[in-house]
């Protein structure tokens, strides 16, 4: 109110020429994709009953018109038959660029749907991450451990269930050796072809999980006596944990941006691009927690040592 005051005897003078003068006149040269923001421009002309005018100066040629109106707009101008140079004034071709407008404004609806029901998925998938993350973050070294074992678990199990066939009654046993070797090298020295030949896929899965089991916890316990106090392993793998989680996450959602933009083009195919944006993008984030595991898997285990023989062998 003290500032009102203080200019109240200066700017009422100004309002008076102004309102003398017709009031504010708002002058248009083109019409905006939201019908919402040329009526917030028109009502500057005229507020609080203030008196006021407003115009646009549209042309067919504008980007809105000629990418939506298409043909139909030229052919008003058929109709009329103007020159270029001639302005247009009628009801006809104001609902005319009113249709146009409203397409505009229902596309741009649609887009902004579709990237909140994107939005939403991403954001399902950034909880789940974010939860996971947190547990890690702050669990303690048991859970720590407790993740790490069940991770081992998983990874022997998809790496048998890659080399069996369909019924599970045949494994290639040189392959299971040679993936075991790749993510747990400590593990390998001990399995013997002999001992796993013969076995399904269920007798190989559980051989080798005892077998990975109990160097990991040999390997648990040399390294508590080493470092002089428990929880070092764990320590480790809380790290390694960590770092692959937001690598591989980092990367995801890079692919979901890919995503976003390829799944656009099957629309033009007549398919539901929400649909099958929210379908691939849990097929990815399938294969992130199963990447997340593998890379925290094969870097524990490289933390872990060379094997015994390749250890002997450069002694």
């Amino acid at each position: 109110e003290i500032v009102k005051d203080a200019y109240k005897e200066v700017l009422s003078e100004e309002k008076e020429k102004v309102v003398n003068n017709g009031g504010l006149y708002v002058m248009g040269t083109n019409r905006h994709e939201s019908s919402r923001i040329d009526g917030q421009l028109r009502g500057r002309s005229g507020r609080q009953g203030d008196p006021g005018t407003s115009r646009f100066f549209l042309s067919f040629e504008d980007d809105m018109f000629v990418v939506f109106g298409g043909d139909g707009l030229q052919n008003i101008l058929k109709t009329f038959r103007v020159s270029e140079d001639m302005p247009v004034e009628a009801p006809q071709v104001t609902d005319a660029l009113d249709k146009v407008q409203g397409a505009v404004e229902e596309k741009y609806r649609e887009i902004r749907e579709q990237i909140l029901n994107f939005d939403e998925v991403l954001n399902g998938q950034r909880k789940v991450i974010y939860q996971r993350r947190q547990k890690v973050l702050f669990g303690s070294s048991e859970d720590t451990l407790k993740l790490m074992e069940e991770y081992n678990r998983d990874t022997v199990a998809d790496i048998v269930k890659a080399q069996s066939s369909e019924d599970g009654e045949t494994v290639d046993v040189d392959k299971v050796l040679e993936k075991v070797g790749q993510f747990f090298p400590p593990v390998r020295p001990v399995l013997d072809k002999g001992d796993l030949e013969g076995l399904d896929q269920e007798g190989v899965t559980a051989f080798v999980g005892v077998a990975v089991e109990e160097i990991f916890k040999s390997k648990m316990d040399e390294l508590d006596a080493k470092a002089g106090q428990p929880g070092s392993l764990a320590r480790s793998a809380n790290y390694i944990t960590m770092v692959s989680m937001d690598n591989a996450w980092s990367e995801h959602l890079q692919n979901m941006e890919n995503l976003k933009e390829s799944v656009v083009f099957l629309k033009y195919m007549g398919r539901d691009i929400v649909a099958e944006y929210k379908s691939e993008a849990y097929n990815m984030f399938q294969g992130l927690e199963d990447k997340m595991r593998f890379n925290s898997i094969y870097s524990l285990w490289q933390s872990l040592g060379a094997p015994a023989a390749q250890t002997a062998a450069q002694q």
